[in-house]
């Protein structure tokens, strides 16, 4: 794995492979109210009862953070070896991710550079751990168009307005400057 693949996984394990406190907070203040309204309804509401339906969300919110952020950057990993023994040698995999308010969601897509040309991969979801992992890839230019991509308020991600297969595509991935010079090098055809 060269240094600019490392630079690059590192960079979106930061932003996706990170426990979120907002989102821990939000899901916490979300699920207890719920529960507390309910209990509040059926009269079982006591001070102790909301401390104890506090902390059970808490633990839960954190579990399924926690739980999230290490799958995704497992399947990271798990796509980027998949990519290497489809198409070989390649000169740079770009994890492809989504953002919004809760947060950074990996998703099931990565930006591929081989031999200077660009092209979007997308992979299957997978129904079970036996069967076999399927990807398109689209070649830019072909069915894959960058249309406008910006640099994100943070400076570290950078968001691309898209069209695959005729549909609309936004996605987001690191700001590293390296990548983005191979990436706009392979949009012209070459390196």
């Amino acid at each position: 794995m060269s240094r600019l693949q490392e630079d690059v996984f590192q960079q979106t394990k930061n932003l996706v492979g990170k426990v979120n406190l907002f989102r821990i907070i939000l899901y916490t203040l979300i699920s207890a109210v719920i529960i507390i309204a309910v209990l509040y309804l059926f009269d079982y509401f006591t001070i102790e009862v909301v401390f104890i339906i506090l902390i059970m969300s808490l633990l839960y919110s954190f579990l399924r953070d926690f739980s999230i952020t290490k799958y995704s950057a497992k399947q990271m990993q798990v796509l980027y070896n998949y990519s290497l023994e489809k198409h070989g040698d390649i000169d740079l995999y770009i994890p492809v991710f989504k953002k919004s308010r809760q947060g950074y969601l990996l998703k099931r897509s990565a930006l591929i550079i081989k031999d200077g040309e660009l092209f979007l991969e997308a992979f299957k979801q997978k129904r079970s751990k036996k069967q076999q992992q399927v990807s398109i890839s689209v070649k830019y230019g072909e069915k894959f168009v960058i249309d406008f991509q910006k640099v994100d308020k943070n400076g570290k991600t950078i968001t691309f307005d898209s069209t695959f297969a005729t549909q609309y595509y936004r996605f987001s991935i690191v700001n590293n400057k390296e990548a983005l010079n191979l990436i706009e090098k392979a949009k012209k055809g070459g390196l």
